[in-house]
């Protein structure tokens, strides 16, 4: 095993999945881990042990190697509470982290807080970091930042700053149609039909109210019609996306939108909005956190 000392150590601690990067000196990528271990599946005396786990190689015995991490680990059922910044706000403030409580003493972890808004009543986690790595690489950027997920933020930056924000649970809902729901009788696969999928965004997005009833309509299509589960899954998916699209159009109609997310989320994003007339472009979500989370190491540890 190639010994690896790391300068310092990013980490992403989502709900569902943990990624970590040692970085050197040079501030570039020396190794990368990650676990399925996240924050939902974790009691707070178990994310150290975890953390340690999968950086443990990385560590220098003889001095404290900073660790930066963001999302999920500093909610209330994380490892410790951040404090939210509330909007309008920087996406990362240096002032604000917070230092969890370590038995190894090897390791200094700092957390990123999230950001909230009062109204409408809204909350991010992880995404601040994302949208600071895309400014710091981008810094007279104005305009929409989509961050497409679980729960996808749409996010007005200015000057540097988020102004405000709108959540929407699309992912999760697709998720739970898909899982839940009669409706899973009929997406028994994991294929894909474009044409489909730009049926359902137009459907779901010129008639939201009938969502509802466009949903039911997929199960009877298959049965009276014999619609294929690859068609009726990506119909599904559309007209979520579309729905959405349609609650947020005040965020990307006529603006310069970015998309920081999967590559497949991103470009199911990316095509939804095309056919609609709006017009993105995409940007790296690893190169956004990382980017994140070394402008907050430099901060705090440059002076």
């Amino acid at each position: 095993m190639i010994d690896l000392k790391a300068k310092w150590i990013a980490a992403d601690w989502g709900t569902t999945h943990m990624r970590a990067w040692a970085i050197d000196e040079q501030g570039e990528v020396l190794a990368y881990s990650e676990s399925n271990e996240g924050m939902k599946d974790l009691q707070q005396n178990e994310f150290e042990p975890v953390l340690l786990r999968l950086i443990e190689n990385w560590l220098d015995n003889k001095k404290i190697t900073p660790v930066m991490a963001c999302g999920m680990v500093g909610a209330r059922q994380g490892w410790v509470e951040t404090p939210y910044l509330k909007t309008p706000c920087v996406p990362i403030d240096k002032t604000q982290l917070t230092v969890a409580t370590t038995k190894d003493t090897r390791i200094q972890v700092n957390l990123v807080p999230g950001v909230m808004q009062h109204k409408p009543a809204d909350i991010m986690r992880g995404e601040e970091t994302q949208i600071a790595g895309f400014i710091k690489e981008n810094p007279s950027f104005n305009g929409i930042v989509c961050l497409p997920g679980t729960h996808t933020k749409w996010v007005n930056v200015k000057a540097g700053q988020i102004e405000n924000f709108r959540t929407f649970m699309t992912g999760e809902l697709f998720g739970v149609i898909s899982n839940k729901t009669l409706i899973k009788h009929s997406i028994k696969s994991d294929g894909w039909d474009q044409a489909s999928f730009e049926d359902g965004v137009i459907k779901g997005f010129d008639n939201p109210g009938l969502i509802a009833s466009d949903l039911f309509s997929l199960r009877s299509e298959s049965i009276v019609n014999d619609l294929d589960s690859n068609s009726a899954r990506s119909i599904l998916s559309g007209l979520l996306l579309g729905v959405e699209l349609n609650g947020a159009k005040n965020y990307w109609k006529n603006k310069n939108v970015i998309i920081i997310g999967s590559e497949l989320l991103s470009k199911n994003y990316q095509k939804g909005l095309k056919i609609l007339g709006g017009e993105s472009h995409s940007f790296s979500l690893e190169a956004a956190t990382l980017s994140g989370l070394t402008s907050a190491y430099i901060e705090l540890y440059s002076e």
